[in-house]
């Protein structure tokens, strides 16, 4: 490691979630950079729900004589809170530190890692069976925005080429169509009697609780059919190598 990347700061940025959880399993990943990157500055801030807020974390780190410093988004997706919203919040703080550079990194999207991460919770779950008996479903982040909902797709096809389940189909939690109860219906009249689902999340929070009711509820619905609940992508490995080649290529901005 260069002194230049000694002296240089991360700050780790997450959403945020009312449910205590999601932030201990993000704080946790915040504790696993943490050990990969030291001895620099690491630390984890939130948008909203908990504290610190990115906005008091980095005026700490500027407190702390820190003039660089890379913010990291911890999303899946390019969409309003990464494209937006912590933007916002990185102007602002330039507007009362106008010399200090803030280095902004990109979303965790579909690298090679997240896949990964995605196949290894979908293991951790699967049945004793065969995987012709399976059906996936993928429930990614609804959107208007074309690019976020297709990424949804793009999951679902590598997940089936990499496991060869049955079949593999998509859905999404808002916005987008197919809805989850349409994706839940389709797989409690298909031809495979057990249905992997993966709702496409880092952490556990709200947005789970309630895809894990709907999934609940259509396993009453439809007795014959056995509906396997994947766990968030959570603070694994694979994730924390995501995180690492994102902030090695913020790194490298100018």
């Amino acid at each position: 490691m260069s002194n230049r990347e000694e002296k240089s700061a991360v700050l780790l940025c997450g959403h945020g979630s009312q449910d205590p959880q999601g932030a201990a399993e993000f704080n946790s990943l915040v504790a696993k950079i943490q050990e990969k990157l030291a001895p620099r500055t690491v630390a984890g801030a939130f948008l909203k729900h908990n504290s610190p807020d990115i906005l008091a974390a980095l005026q700490d780190m500027y407190d702390q004589g820190k003039r660089d410093i890379i913010v990291q988004p911890v999303t899946l997706y390019n969409a309003g809170h990464t494209k937006y919203d912590i933007p916002g919040v990185l102007a602002r703080f330039r507007e009362i530190h106008p010399a200090v550079r803030l280095r902004y990194g990109a979303p965790l999207g579909l690298s090679r890692p997240v896949i990964e991460a995605a196949i290894s919770v979908i293991q951790s779950i699967l049945p004793d069976v065969a995987l012709e008996d399976c059906k996936l479903l993928v429930i990614g982040r609804g959107s208007a925005d074309r690019a976020v909902a297709d990424q949804t797709i793009n999951l679902c096809q590598k997940l089936h080429d990499w496991l060869d389940f049955g079949d593999s189909r998509y859905c999404y939690s808002h916005e987008s169509v197919p809805l989850l109860a349409t994706g839940l219906t389709q797989a409690g009249q298909s031809h495979y009697p057990h249905v992997i689902v993966l709702p496409f999340l880092l952490f556990s929070g709200r947005q789970l609780s309630t895809i894990y009711h709907e999934i609940d509820a259509a396993e009453k619905k439809y007795p014959a059919f056995t509906f396997h609940k994947v766990p968030p992508l959570g603070p694994q490995d694979f994730i924390v190598k995501a995180i690492l080649q994102k902030i090695t290529v913020a790194q490298r901005l100018t």
